[in-house]
């Protein structure tokens, strides 16, 4: 076990540093290419996601269509073989959900809603979706997000420790921002990488911006409320605007966008 210290940066305070007992690991990303340092280990990762996903069972019903199933276990297995993380057991399963959504869990779980399936014409959009998911998986995205969240805690509690509850909310709300920042950054990586991933499988990219494009269609006609004067700021989103996923998968895809989806984009 290494003792580990934490600099933070506190408004008003200048640098304070938290020591912490824990063993950090660095290792080569080969799905984002960069040296990530981590405390979660790749045991720790696969308990903690084997726990969620016991959760998410034993209150969402899982779709009784065998056939189904299977489709979706092959198309997941096919990008498995060509991912950036073959040391996981990977599992995928349809879940009966009225949302057109779908969405993976540390160490190799995935989930897709059986209304999002109804709204693919063909199993290489399907697939965009699940190398969507799987490419979070090999980006380490949920596990990175768990380490920033213990890390927004340590600075919250150092506030308190402090007696500073104005430096806390500041605080709070400065951490957030970033992390929705790093959210929307996470969504255009999985995107790049689900490209790569479907290439590599055999299946053909560009379903996954046709898809993208469903979406977009799909996210214009769903009535979004907001109180009167107030609009939505899209760097407020957990996810970015579809046309920002659809210009980075029409980078990857083809190495530039058109003019008219940087026009459409929110900058």
């Amino acid at each position: 076990m290494n003792r580990i210290g934490l600099s933070l940066i506190l408004p008003g305070l200048g640098y304070t540093t938290l020591w912490l007992t824990g063993c950090v690991q660095t290792h080569f990303n080969p799905a984002t290419h960069t040296q990530d340092y981590t405390i979660t280990s790749t045991s720790k990762e696969v308990s903690m996601g084997r726990n969620l996903a016991q959760r998410i069972l034993d209150e969402t019903p899982l779709v009784t269509d065998e056939t189904l199933q299977e489709k979706v276990r092959t198309i997941g297995q096919r990008l498995v073989a060509v991912c950036d993380r073959k040391e996981l057991v990977y599992q995928f399963a349809v879940v009966k959900a009225e949302q057109v959504n779908a969405f993976s869990l540390p160490g190799g779980y995935v989930f897709i809603h059986d209304a999002l399936i109804q709204h693919t014409d063909n199993d290489d959009e399907l697939a965009g979706v699940i190398a969507h998911e799987i490419a979070h998986i090999t980006a380490r995205h949920a596990v990175k997000r768990y380490e920033s969240g213990l890390g927004m805690q340590l600075v919250q509690l150092a506030s308190l420790a402090i007696r500073q509850p104005q430096v806390l909310q500041g605080t709070s709300i400065a951490l957030q921002a970033t992390r929705l920042a790093y959210a929307r950054e996470e969504e255009l990586e999985a995107d790049r990488l689900g490209v790569r991933y479907m290439k590599a499988a055999g299946f053909d990219p560009t379903a996954m911006l046709a898809f993208l494009e469903k979406l977009h269609d799909l996210n214009r006609e769903e009535p979004h409320y907001l109180p009167r004067g107030m609009v939505r700021p899209h760097y407020a989103l957990t996810h970015p605007f579809v046309p920002e996923r659809i210009v980075a998968v029409k980078e990857e895809l083809f190495g530039v966008a058109d003019y008219i989806d940087y026009l459409n984009t929110p900058q």
